[in-house]
């Protein structure tokens, strides 16, 4: 054990008492359990629970991340060398996909090497394995969600995780990408928050030793999608970091779609700085750059104009311009209806218009109207869960909005039944929570202080 541990420290790891390991450790760090639990990704409380045996530290995977956070070996959790390195969970090894790891038959070729941990949904960063999305905790309710995806990404776009990412297959990249982007339609941010900054790295070490235009997209599109999820914390700055490097990272890959799609992103970014003209401004500009001539326009075009068209629609509303948003929205519905031969599609992008007519009626402070709106939606009209979950909150929105609380609260228990991560990773909902927690009504909603600690809206 290294000698610069204290006698205490180094008595507790020898008696295999991983609750004051820990708290000692962090003591020495000179942390508090606030800035250990933002590091891990949980609340104060929840370290406190830790260190005081209240809560059992039996996980692999805890216990590994406890002990790279707090830079300790980790035989000072009694976990071996061989421990360290077996996989966390069988979730983690992606059965679906069928890949088998065996690094016996790889050689020495570590590009190979990082190119089967990533198809495997192997995560690698700072040198150090991060535990498994599935296993971070005994309980994944403990885990904030938002902290925990602010922290990784925050390591990747800001520089403060040291990385040695190594070039990988542009199918390798497409397939962690693939991945990647059902987690987020399904709302597992946790998993997405674990697998995402790898592949951004990785993506970035290929374009740059390969200037292949398709590893290129690979990184703008890995780019998009952080900025996407960032979008849904609160405002750091961290989404514009990510909206920038799609932008310029697409100017290379010759890919009209993946370049409006960043513009998009880019004004959601504005949008939520109040820029509100610029965002409009990005978001039509990337859209008459889409190729909608012709008998037959490519369906793919079609259905990114109308996203296009929703979005600058909400930019206005969030503007105050009630006339500019109906406009573009029906704008968008136009779209909708050139989609009759796609009805997949179509049948998406209608279901996306109604969703921002609720959410910019919201904002216009016309709760009535959002709600008579929703009403020409049904659930199994969108296209994932991340959408449903979306349209979901934006409706217990106009609900308490329009001072009906109860209505609101059971709208938002339907959303967490449909979308846990969503409910318990978005500002917008911990905002509407703490309302309801105010409100005079707050003792006929049984149950809200428990959905307060779920989505960790309780200080």
């Amino acid at each position: 054990m290294p000698d610069w541990w204290s006698p205490a420290l180094w008595d507790a790891a020898r008696r295999g008492d991983h609750a004051t390991v820990l708290r000692l450790a962090r003591e020495e760090q000179g942390w508090s359990q606030g800035q250990l639990g933002d590091r891990f990704g949980c609340s104060a409380s929840t370290i406190s629970r830790f260190e005081n045996s209240r809560r059992g530290l039996r996980d692999v995977a805890v216990l590994r991340r406890f002990a790279a956070i707090l830079e300790l070996p980790a035989e000072a959790f009694g976990l071996t060398g061989a421990q360290q390195q077996r996989p966390a969970s069988p979730a983690w090894t992606a059965p679906a996909s069928k890949v088998s790891i065996d690094l016996s038959q790889e050689g020495d070729d570590p590009v190979r090497r990082r190119a089967f941990l990533l198809a495997a949904g192997g995560i690698v960063a700072a040198g150090t394995a991060v535990a498994s999305p599935n296993a971070l905790a005994a309980d994944r309710l403990e885990v904030d969600p938002a902290a925990f995806l602010a922290q990784r990404l925050d390591g990747v776009l800001l520089g403060t995780t040291a990385g040695s990412a190594r070039p990988a297959p542009i199918s390798t990249l497409q397939s962690v990408l693939t991945t990647a982007r059902a987690d987020f339609r399904a709302c597992r941010y946790v998993d997405l928050a674990a697998r995402l900054p790898e592949l951004i790295t990785t993506a970035e070490a290929t374009h740059q030793q390969t200037g292949d235009p398709a590893a290129a997209g690979m990184v703008a599109q890995a780019y998009n999608l952080a900025t996407r999820a960032l979008v849904k914390l609160e405002a750091s700055g961290l989404e514009w970091v990510s909206a920038d490097r799609a932008l310029r990272a697409v100017t290379g890959a010759d890919d009209p779609l993946a370049l409006a799609e960043a513009q998009r992103l880019l004004g959601s970014a504005c949008r939520r700085a109040g820029q509100h003209d610029r965002a409009q401004t990005l978001t039509l500009t990337a859209a008459d750059q889409l190729d909608l001539g012709g008998n037959t326009p490519d369906p793919r075009h079609l259905a990114l104009h109308g996203v296009l068209m929703c979005s600058a629609g909400y930019a206005a509303a969030r503007a105050g311009d009630h006339d500019r948003a109906t406009d573009l929205l029906d704008d968008a519905n136009a779209t909708a209806g050139r989609l009759a031969d796609h009805p997949a599609q179509q049948q998406a992008l209608t279901a996306n218009v109604v969703s921002h007519r609720v959410s910019s009626d919201y904002v216009l402070g016309n709760a009535g109207a959002g709600l008579y709106h929703a009403q020409a939606a049904q659930l199994g009209q969108f296209p994932d869960t991340e959408r449903r979950a979306r349209f979901l909150v934006d409706v217990a929105l106009c609900f308490s909005q329009w001072n009906k609380p109860g209505r609101a609260y059971r709208t938002l228990l339907t959303a967490e039944r449909t979308a846990p991560g969503e409910v318990r990773t978005r500002a917008t909902v911990r905002r509407l929570v703490t309302d309801l927690l105010h409100h005079p009504q707050q003792a006929s909603l049984p149950g809200l202080r428990q959905l307060a600690a779920r989505t960790h809206a309780l200080v």
